[in-house]
């Protein structure tokens, strides 16, 4: 699965591949993470949820190639989380946010709320600020 991410994305100098719980449980539940909160541009955009393919396999590694497209993160359906980042540092940080995300989005499904998604025009906005963000260096 790395090897096929490094082949199809020159930028991804590293990859961060977690089982985190919380992005875990969306992954399990086949749920993605839509952009409620300004804060998923530092994944590209929205967080798709792929489907399901049994680890180790080429399938697995197509999967995620295809969820990373335009991204810098996926979850893998049943199984967890995919971040890259042009330093370790970076993926690192791309995969501490999915975790935060998929906890507050989980905390709204679960006080039964829907969260409000940012519109396309200001995830857009949002994107372009974050393409010099501190965060993102190093």
């Amino acid at each position: 699965m790395h090897a096929a991410i490094y082949a199809d994305r020159p930028d991804a100098i590293a990859i961060v591949h977690t089982h985190s719980p919380k992005a875990t449980a969306l992954a399990c539940a086949g749920r993605g993470i839509p952009p409620f909160h300004y804060m998923i541009a530092l994944a590209g955009g929205d967080i798709r949820c792929m489907p399901y393919a049994t680890f180790g396999t080429t399938e697995l590694a197509a999967t995620a190639v295809q969820g990373l497209d335009g991204r810098r993160a996926t979850l893998l359906a049943n199984h967890g989380v995919i971040a890259i980042g042009g330093s370790l540092g970076e993926a690192h940080a791309v995969a501490l946010e999915v975790e935060n995300l998929a906890g507050q989005y989980l905390a709204l499904l679960a006080a039964g709320l829907e969260p409000r998604v940012l519109d396309d025009a200001e995830l857009q906005r949002v994107i372009e600020k974050f393409a010099d963000y501190g965060r993102l260096k190093g």
